[in-house]
């Protein structure tokens, strides 16, 4: 009897018999949107990378929760959005300990000197928000060619293949490009704060 399934359900009933090979071609093109919308919201390169793999894990092991109600893409997208708010919470709940600690060290200091000027740390910058800002300033600055694409990916929201269409690239192509965009805005930013200046928050 033939399968008259499409193949992202094929890959679903796979995914969800704990196929890992089926959910990671599953995702695999919907990974680096994850990945920038985590990097605009956390406002850290390699945050973004763990929150990206957290939702991916999440997604996995929860399957059985996806009903086939929406699209696959928006689900995910969705537990992305989760991971994402999770993080920032439990950021938040890390940076007011260290703002606590901060202070009593402070109380205790004999030098006022140095209360006078403190000196301002990478989770202070990320309580400002400076570093979500420092990210999409790093994306502005991307060559054209990069920008481009990634602008249609992270803010036009088009998939590979509407991206093809308006470009004309390849799906490797695009691939390859986006990629080169991540890279080349982590460098940007080491460049312009010092390496792992802003990634250390």
């Amino acid at each position: 009897m033939r399968d008259t399934r499409s193949p992202e359900s094929r890959l679903l009933d796979l995914a969800r018999a704990g196929d890992e090979a089926a959910f990671d071609e599953l995702v695999a093109p919907l990974r680096e949107r994850i990945y920038w919308r985590a990097a605009k919201a956390v406002g850290d390169l390699d945050e973004a990378e763990d929150v990206t793999q957290e939702t991916l894990l999440r997604a996995f092991t929860r399957l059985d929760t996806f009903r086939g109600e929406a699209k696959f893409s928006s689900w995910l997208y969705q537990v992305g959005t989760n991971c994402i708010r999770m993080h920032l919470r439990s950021r938040r709940r890390r940076n007011a300990w260290s703002l606590e600690d901060h202070l009593r060290e402070a109380e205790a200091a004999d030098d006022q000197q140095s209360l006078a000027e403190p000196t301002r740390r990478p989770d202070d910058l990320a309580m400002e928000g400076e570093l979500s800002l420092a990210i999409a300033s790093a994306m502005d600055q991307l060559p054209p060619q990069y920008g481009s694409i990634l602008r249609l990916w992270v803010e036009d929201g088009l998939d590979l293949k509407q991206i093809q269409e308006h470009s004309g690239l390849s799906i490797a192509a695009i691939k390859s490009r986006l990629h080169r965009a991540r890279r080349k805005v982590k460098a940007h930013l080491d460049e312009t704060y010092g390496e792992g200046a802003l990634l250390a928050a």
